[in-house]
């Protein structure tokens, strides 16, 4: 069994491998059900879907990994270890892994190279920016951002580092860690530089063809498990792409949305397909723990006790 957890709302990315048959014994379960329960069943238990936390429920997951982990359950993803985006990317910048760099908006000085945008810190909604290509318009694109109600504290800069895979075209690459295994993903196309679902047989057979390669031969993979090691991440998907020849990461998602093959146009992005799928099962079934009889919660609740005491406030009534 392995169970996949996740913030309210946010279980439709696993959804499929509950209904499939090839797939280990899967469900899923909300952070809310997990820090009140007073049994678990055994079963391995995937921390995803981190960045969507708030900085107390990130508290009191972190806590509950580690009773799991005393208990003796198979436990992914330390929530306390867990680097989100601008975390992640200034630690592989310093790392020497990605050539570009992150900044918050009280951080920004003279070495900041352009072109930038803006984004959130958290979440993958995209780019709350197009391309910005000087000091002013970066100034005048935050001022927008707080002005329209997004904290301050939320938004990050991102230099860019991206080139067209061939004129006019962009790619990005993904894979996933599983445990201790890198699978590759397959790619999406677009003619824009935000390439986040591509657009269907934009690239041609040339191109799915080189990229059926990439995932017979998973050549990054290495370099890929540098990059989750800094990240501190067991489970999840990295987008990335090729900039100057050299791999850069642009974020790690820790709740990757998983489909069943889908039928497409080019035999050689098919075959991708089904090798991505096949080779993504295999490495969750070696994670599947089995089952066994649940265990009790110490304490009757992960919540610790110290933090349990705050999590309401009782209140008089006024005279």
């Amino acid at each position: 069994m392995i169970r996949f957890l996740v913030s309210r709302g946010h279980g439709y990315t696993h959804e499929c491998l509950c209904k499939t048959p090839q797939a280990p014994a899967t469900s899923l379960m909300t952070y809310d059900q997990l820090l009140r329960s007073r049994w678990l069943r055994r079963a391995t238990y995937v921390f995803a879907d981190i960045d969507r936390l708030s900085f107390w429920d990130l508290e009191l997951a972190a806590h509950a990994y580690l009773e799991m982990q005393r208990l003796g359950l198979s436990v992914l993803n330390n929530p306390a270890k867990v680097k989100t985006r601008y975390a992640l990317l200034r630690a592989l910048y310093r790392a020497g892994l990605n050539d570009f760099d992150v900044y918050r908006v009280d951080e920004i000085n003279s070495s900041i190279r352009f072109p930038v945008f803006v984004r959130r810190n958290q979440l993958h909604d995209g780019p709350m920016t197009d391309l910005l290509h000087s000091g002013r318009e970066l100034e005048n694109a935050i001022a927008t951002a707080v002005n329209g109600g997004t904290p301050m504290e939320n938004l990050v800069v991102i230099e860019f580092a991206a080139e067209p895979v061939r004129p006019g075209l962009y790619r990005k690459l993904g894979a996933y860690r599983i445990g201790d295994v890198i699978v590759p993903t397959v790619s999406a196309h677009d003619t824009v530089w935000l390439t986040k679902h591509g657009q269907l047989g934009i690239a041609g057979e040339d191109l799915y063809r080189d990229e059926l390669t990439l995932m017979q031969t998973n050549p990054f993979a290495e370099h890929l498990k540098k990059v989750f090691e800094i990240a501190g991440i067991e489970y999840g998907r990295a987008d990335f792409g090729i900039y100057n020849r050299r791999v850069q990461v642009y974020e790690i998602n820790t709740n990757p949305m998983i489909n069943q093959p889908m039928p497409h146009p080019f035999a050689a992005r098919r075959e991708s397909i089904r090798l991505c799928w096949e080779n993504y099962l295999e490495a969750l079934r070696a994670l599947d723990s089995g089952g066994g009889w649940p265990v009790r919660l110490s304490n009757g609740t992960l919540q610790p006790r110290r933090l349990r005491t705050n999590l309401f406030v009782r209140t008089r009534p006024t005279a």
